[in-house]
Protein backbone atom coordinates (compact mmCIF):
# COMPACT_ATOMS: atom_id res chain seq x y z
CA UNK A 1 0.00 0.00 0.00
CA UNK A 2 2.83 2.38 0.84
CA UNK A 3 4.42 1.55 -2.48
CA UNK A 4 1.21 2.49 -4.32
CA UNK A 5 1.05 5.80 -2.48
CA UNK A 6 4.68 6.46 -3.31
CA UNK A 7 4.04 5.77 -7.02
CA UNK A 8 0.98 8.00 -6.98
CA UNK A 9 2.98 10.82 -5.37
CA UNK A 10 5.73 10.38 -7.97
CA UNK A 11 3.16 10.57 -10.76
CA UNK A 12 1.68 13.71 -9.25
CA UNK A 13 5.12 15.31 -8.98
CA UNK A 14 5.88 14.43 -12.60
CA UNK A 15 2.55 15.91 -13.66
CA UNK A 16 3.21 19.08 -11.65
CA UNK A 17 6.60 19.50 -13.31
CA UNK A 18 5.00 19.05 -16.70
CA UNK A 19 2.30 21.63 -15.94
CA UNK A 20 4.87 24.14 -14.63
CA UNK A 21 7.05 23.64 -17.70
CA UNK A 22 4.05 24.01 -20.00
CA UNK A 23 3.02 27.20 -18.18
CA UNK A 24 6.54 28.62 -18.54
CA UNK A 25 6.65 27.85 -22.27
CA UNK A 26 3.21 29.41 -22.74
CA UNK A 27 4.26 32.52 -20.82
CA UNK A 28 7.44 32.97 -22.88
CA UNK A 29 5.48 32.47 -26.11
CA UNK A 30 2.88 35.06 -25.16
CA UNK A 31 5.59 37.48 -24.03
CA UNK A 32 7.48 37.17 -27.31
CA UNK A 33 4.26 37.59 -29.30
CA UNK A 34 3.40 40.70 -27.32
CA UNK A 35 6.91 42.06 -27.85
CA UNK A 36 6.57 41.82 -31.62
CA UNK A 37 3.51 44.08 -31.52
CA UNK A 38 5.26 46.44 -29.16
CA UNK A 39 8.34 46.43 -31.35
CA UNK A 40 6.28 47.37 -34.41
CA UNK A 41 4.61 50.17 -32.46
CA UNK A 42 7.96 51.42 -31.19
CA UNK A 43 9.43 51.27 -34.70
CA UNK A 44 6.51 53.19 -36.16
CA UNK A 45 6.61 55.82 -33.44
CA UNK A 46 10.38 56.27 -33.77
CA UNK A 47 10.28 56.67 -37.55
CA UNK A 48 7.17 58.86 -37.43
CA UNK A 49 8.75 61.22 -34.90
CA UNK A 50 11.80 61.63 -37.15
CA UNK A 51 9.67 62.23 -40.24
CA UNK A 52 7.42 64.72 -38.43
CA UNK A 53 10.45 66.71 -37.29
CA UNK A 54 12.39 66.68 -40.54
CA UNK A 55 9.46 67.18 -42.91
CA UNK A 56 7.71 69.69 -40.61
CA UNK A 57 4.32 67.99 -40.83
CA UNK A 58 1.08 69.51 -39.56
CA UNK A 59 -1.24 67.71 -37.10
CA UNK A 60 -3.32 65.99 -39.77
CA UNK A 61 -0.22 64.81 -41.64
CA UNK A 62 1.39 63.69 -38.38
CA UNK A 63 -1.62 61.59 -37.45
CA UNK A 64 -1.75 60.00 -40.92
CA UNK A 65 2.00 59.35 -41.04
CA UNK A 66 1.74 57.50 -37.72
CA UNK A 67 -1.05 55.30 -39.12
CA UNK A 68 0.88 54.58 -42.31
CA UNK A 69 4.11 53.80 -40.46
CA UNK A 70 2.36 51.53 -37.93
CA UNK A 71 0.69 49.54 -40.71
CA UNK A 72 4.02 49.21 -42.54
CA UNK A 73 6.00 48.38 -39.38
CA UNK A 74 3.58 45.53 -38.61
CA UNK A 75 4.14 44.18 -42.12
CA UNK A 76 7.92 44.52 -41.78
CA UNK A 77 8.01 42.71 -38.43
CA UNK A 78 5.89 39.94 -39.95
CA UNK A 79 8.25 39.63 -42.93
CA UNK A 80 11.31 39.72 -40.67
CA UNK A 81 9.89 36.83 -38.67
CA UNK A 82 8.77 34.90 -41.74
CA UNK A 83 11.95 35.34 -43.81
CA UNK A 84 14.57 35.48 -41.05
CA UNK A 85 16.60 32.77 -42.79
CA UNK A 86 16.22 34.16 -46.31
CA UNK A 87 17.83 37.63 -46.53
CA UNK A 88 17.19 38.04 -50.27
CA UNK A 89 13.46 37.45 -49.94
CA UNK A 90 13.33 39.63 -46.83
CA UNK A 91 15.01 42.49 -48.71
CA UNK A 92 12.46 42.22 -51.54
CA UNK A 93 9.55 42.28 -49.10
CA UNK A 94 10.93 45.23 -47.10
CA UNK A 95 11.54 47.20 -50.32
CA UNK A 96 7.96 46.44 -51.38
CA UNK A 97 6.63 47.82 -48.10
CA UNK A 98 8.76 50.96 -48.55
CA UNK A 99 7.36 51.45 -52.07
CA UNK A 100 3.82 51.13 -50.70
CA UNK A 101 4.64 53.85 -48.17
CA UNK A 102 5.99 56.06 -50.96
CA UNK A 103 2.69 55.75 -52.86
CA UNK A 104 0.67 56.66 -49.78
CA UNK A 105 2.89 59.65 -48.99
CA UNK A 106 2.44 61.14 -52.48
CA UNK A 107 -1.19 61.86 -51.59
CA UNK A 108 -0.47 63.02 -48.05
CA UNK A 109 2.51 65.35 -48.35
CA UNK A 110 2.81 68.64 -50.18
CA UNK A 111 5.04 68.71 -53.26
CA UNK A 112 7.89 70.33 -51.32
CA UNK A 113 7.55 67.88 -48.42
CA UNK A 114 7.42 64.86 -50.73
CA UNK A 115 10.46 66.10 -52.62
CA UNK A 116 12.32 66.45 -49.33
CA UNK A 117 11.10 62.98 -48.23
CA UNK A 118 12.05 61.38 -51.55
CA UNK A 119 15.58 62.74 -51.43
CA UNK A 120 15.98 61.54 -47.80
CA UNK A 121 14.07 58.28 -48.30
CA UNK A 122 17.12 56.03 -48.00
CA UNK A 123 18.19 57.71 -44.78
CA UNK A 124 14.67 57.18 -43.32
CA UNK A 125 14.76 53.51 -44.30
CA UNK A 126 18.27 53.07 -42.88
CA UNK A 127 17.24 54.83 -39.68
CA UNK A 128 14.27 52.46 -39.32
CA UNK A 129 16.36 49.35 -39.95
CA UNK A 130 19.05 50.42 -37.50
CA UNK A 131 16.38 51.02 -34.87
CA UNK A 132 14.88 47.58 -35.60
CA UNK A 133 18.30 45.94 -35.13
CA UNK A 134 18.79 47.81 -31.87
CA UNK A 135 15.39 46.60 -30.63
CA UNK A 136 16.20 43.05 -31.75
CA UNK A 137 19.45 43.09 -29.75
CA UNK A 138 17.66 44.41 -26.67
CA UNK A 139 15.00 41.70 -26.97
CA UNK A 140 17.71 39.04 -27.35
CA UNK A 141 19.40 40.32 -24.20
CA UNK A 142 16.10 40.05 -22.30
CA UNK A 143 15.50 36.55 -23.67
CA UNK A 144 18.89 35.41 -22.39
CA UNK A 145 17.81 36.19 -18.84
CA UNK A 146 14.93 33.73 -19.25
CA UNK A 147 17.24 30.91 -20.34
CA UNK A 148 19.43 28.92 -17.95
CA UNK A 149 22.79 30.64 -17.64
CA UNK A 150 24.85 27.55 -16.79
CA UNK A 151 24.57 23.78 -16.49
CA UNK A 152 23.68 24.00 -12.80
CA UNK A 153 20.64 26.18 -13.62
CA UNK A 154 19.61 23.86 -16.44
CA UNK A 155 19.71 20.78 -14.18
CA UNK A 156 17.90 22.42 -11.27
CA UNK A 157 14.74 20.51 -10.36
CA UNK A 158 12.08 20.61 -7.73
CA UNK A 159 13.07 19.03 -4.40
CA UNK A 160 11.82 15.52 -3.81
CA UNK A 161 9.13 15.21 -1.21
CA UNK A 162 8.92 12.36 1.23
CA UNK A 163 6.22 9.84 0.42
CA UNK A 164 3.10 10.00 2.54
CA UNK A 165 2.57 6.98 4.74
CA UNK A 166 -0.83 6.22 6.21
CA UNK A 167 -0.81 4.14 9.35
CA UNK A 168 -3.81 2.18 10.37
CA UNK A 169 -4.90 2.64 13.93
CA UNK A 170 -6.47 -0.16 15.85
CA UNK A 171 -9.27 0.55 18.20
CA UNK A 172 -10.27 -1.84 20.99
CA UNK A 173 -13.92 -2.13 21.69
Amino acid sequence: MARELYKRDQNQMTMKRFVYTLALVLFVSIASFAQSGTTAEQRAKNLSDKMIRELQLNNYQSRKIREINLKNALKMVDFETKYANNPAELEKCINGVCKERDKELVNLLSTAQYSQYYSARKSFNTYDREYALKMQKENARVAKTLVAQDKADAKRTFPQTAPAVIKETSTNK
